[in-house]
């Protein structure tokens, strides 16, 4: 099935927002100048979105839906108090993995990253809305995960390990640019991604008594 106009124009206007707001801040694009480099018009974002506020919860939507297609989530699902140590070793490495190839191996745009960190800022309905959609789904699997690494494990422990995780990653997309420039590179190669899931990797599973593989 063919997408239709209707969803041809808000796709590209949610791509247009997402874009601006990536270089310039949520709270710093107008609609005028979406529908300027959209090359649609301000009633196209009324009549899709009911206006700038629905259209800003469409991108940061947009911009999370890949983060919950990730495989571990399967994973996580599949795991219980009989899987081995290598299976939970696995799964750290199929995290990292998923989280790398989805920034910066994938077919989703830049703007997406850039715009998930600033979500994080955030405190309003579209923190809600990035909380309820990714935040706390990507914490509860990660806290089932871990309680079957250790069972006493606390909340707030849960928290630190998920961002030790996460960070390092989203830190390579927001800065990409200075990092780049630092490494010499055009983008990153496949060689130093690869480098950058190993570091992960390891120093997750040993933190965790995991075995590496």
């Amino acid at each position: 099935m063919t997408n239709s106009a209707g969803d041809s124009t808000k796709d590209k206007i949610i791509n247009t927002a997402g874009i601006l707001a990536a270089d310039m801040g949520l709270d710093n694009v107008s609609t005028r100048a979406i529908a300027d480099y959209s090359g649609e018009n301000i009633g196209s974002i009324h009549y899709h979105f009911g206006g700038k506020s629905g259209l800003f919860e469409a991108v940061a939507l947009t911009a999370v839906r890949g983060c919950r297609e990730q495989e571990f989530y399967g994973l996580i699902d599949d795991l219980n108090e009989s899987s081995t140590l290598e299976q939970l070793s696995n799964v750290v490495r199929v995290m990292v993995s998923g989280a790398i190839t989805d920034l910066f191996c994938s077919e989703r745009p830049a703007w997406h990253s850039q715009v998930i960190y600033q979500l994080f800022q955030r405190d309003d309905a579209l923190y809600e809305l990035f909380r309820d959609q990714l935040m706390n789904p990507k914490m509860e699997a990660m806290g089932k995960f871990l309680r079957l690494v250790d069972p006493s494990i606390s909340n707030e422990e849960v928290v630190i390990h998920t961002t030790a995780i996460q960070m390092p990653i989203f830190a390579h997309a927001n800065y990409m640019k200075a990092l780049l420039k630092r490494l010499e590179m055009e983008r990153y190669s496949e060689e130093y991604l690869q480098k950058l899931e190993n570091v992960l990797v390891k120093q997750t599973q040993l933190l965790l008594g995991l075995p590496q593989d």
